[in-house]
């Protein structure tokens, strides 16, 4: 019974994960939806991007509010917070209130999306925790695909109809609620004390921009490099479909392969974006080259982001560590917004007209960051033996 109890309060801590990207589960419908509420192209964009604003916005106040209320608390207020604005177009279908439930559901999202992370690293340890840590990351892309996919069935009763699936974030609240215990915030996490952030956290901000960049970068163009080599009736989109199942199941054999790899699972990772950007640059003309890139690319994701929150708690102090982790998550939502103009700027880099020529660009960045990682652990080890001397 104890073990049971234990298994529900895992499925509790790595449901809630299940809605944080959800701010895409009604893109299916756009058109629809813009037809509907006859609206401009920019207006419907403005319908798109508006909850990613307010995520950051909430990320950055989630450590503030998780003080006063406590986490579980914040954490069960996001939830229904996101519920309530995801499903208000059901009810309520104009422009004005789309997008006010649009800002309501990224409130909601950002309000716990940093303490997601941070109770999995409060309430485990060593292989638990890194096994966690590496599912969470897939619960995210589970999430999404389950909730397009019934969004895009819903559809069909009508575009408000999609709206609905954000009802989900009722019960994952219930079932945090009733199963998973508050974590106690130490006094001098609440602001009696202020300590000053290690600066290694804003190396891994900058790390976090950089790959989120650069993973938008592939999956965006890759139906162009696709198209240039198959045909212009090319559907690119099966083969883009299989980046999160990959991504999925790469997350849930993390805890496997930090076991066995430790610190190199980290150098693995980087080691794969390097592959993986590499093989997309010298692909001109060659599918199979392409689709090796794309595929190995959905894996650094799923066992870098896990590598670094699992040990995030070695370079941070328990007062900083929930404000590091809301860093690195703003850190891929910039990393989100940033990866057009960084490709246009890595196309001029290049002086090429080839579609593929960017990721040269960023095959050196991330072979660049490998060799920083390796030479810093060195260093780190070398101190560590000499002050056990």
């Amino acid at each position: 019974m104890e073990n049971q109890k234990g298994n529900l309060q895992k499925v509790a801590v790595l449901g809630i994960s299940l809605m944080l990207t959800s701010s895409q589960a009604i893109n299916g419908v756009i058109p629809q939806m813009r037809e509907a509420l006859n609206i401009s192209q920019s207006q419907t964009e403005l319908l798109g991007t508006a909850p990613s604003v307010t995520v950051i916005l909430f990320i950055l106040l989630s450590s503030y509010v998780a003080n006063k209320l406590g986490m579980k608390r914040t954490i069960v207020v996001g939830l229904i917070l996101a519920g309530i604005g995801g499903i208000l177009p059901v009810f309520v279908s104009n422009f004005t209130m789309v997008l006010i439930s649009r800002i309501i559901l990224g409130a909601g999202l950002g309000l716990y999306n940093s303490l997601a992370v941070t109770y999995i690293s409060a309430l485990y340890t060593g292989n638990t925790r890194a096994s966690l840590l590496g599912m969470r990351n897939s619960m995210e892309a589970i999430g999404q695909t389950v909730l397009i996919f019934l969004a895009g069935l819903l559809v069909n009763i009508s575009w408000t109809a999609s709206f609905s699936v954000y009802a989900i974030a009722f019960p994952i609240a219930l079932l945090f609620a009733l199963k998973v215990p508050e974590i106690e915030i130490v006094e001098s996490e609440k602001g009696t004390t202020k300590e000053k952030m290690n600066p290694a956290v804003y190396v891994l901000v900058l790390f976090a921009i950089l790959l989120v960049m650069n993973s938008i970068a592939i999956s965006v163009r890759f139906s162009s490099i696709a198209t240039e080599i198959k045909g212009i009736g090319f559907n690119a989109s099966n083969y883009l479909a299989l980046m999160p199942i990959l991504g999925i199941v790469a997350g849930f054999v993390f805890g496997s392969v930090n076991r066995k790899f430790g610190n190199a699972t980290l150098y693995l990772g980087v080691g794969f974006i390097i592959a993986s950007n590499l093989l997309i640059a010298i692909s001109s003309g060659n599918m199979l080259l392409l689709l090796l890139g794309l595929f190995l690319s959905s894996i650094p994701g799923s066992w870098c982001f896990p590598f670094i929150f699992s040990n995030l708690d070695q370079i941070t102090t328990k007062n900083t560590v929930n404000f590091a982790t809301s860093l690195i998550f703003i850190g891929c939502n910039i990393g989100n917004f940033m990866a057009p103009i960084a490709m246009s700027i890595a196309q001029v880099m290049t002086a090429s007209e080839e579609l593929t020529a960017p990721f040269y660009i960023f095959a050196i960045l991330f072979a660049i960051v490998l060799l920083v990682v390796v030479f810093s652990n060195q260093k780190n080890s070398r101190k560590t033996i000499n002050q056990n001397i």
